[in-house]
């Protein structure tokens, strides 16, 4: 290769904008919302759908739903929703939990609003 195309690979690499991999954010803020509930109990609020829907789009969260008996192909609970059910159990269903990568950073239980699930993630 010439002197001149190895110049202007490391100009290139020193101008791209860097990705950090993997990086969970520390910072308090959510990437991630679950709102744990159990089927027979009622299922979702229609304000829970709403607040969920919000979440998503307005705050740009990864907001899901997730029953409470949930399980994989080989009955196991997907590894990205246990943390989040477990502490969502503990808790008392329905809860939401608002998680940081795969850390719970708050768990709200029975949230009674829109309003309030807005609110269980900071």
């Amino acid at each position: 290769m010439r002197p001149l195309a190895f110049i202007a690979a490391g100009f290139l690499l020193l101008t791209l904008p860097r990705v950090e991999w993997g990086r969970v954010d520390t910072s308090g803020s959510a990437t991630a919302a679950v709102y744990v509930y159990e089927k027979d109990d009622g299922g979702v609020p229609p304000f829970v759908a709403v607040a969920v829907n919000r979440l998503n789009r307005e705050r740009k969260v990864v907001a899901t739903l997730l029953e409470d008996d949930t399980t994989d192909g080989d009955g196991e609970v997907p590894e990205q929703y246990r943390s989040a059910l477990d502490a969502a159990r503990k808790a008392g269903l329905p809860a939401v939990v608002a998680l940081a990568g795969r850390t719970v950073l708050r768990v709200t239980p029975q949230p009674a609003s829109e309003a309030a699930v807005m609110e269980a993630v900071p």
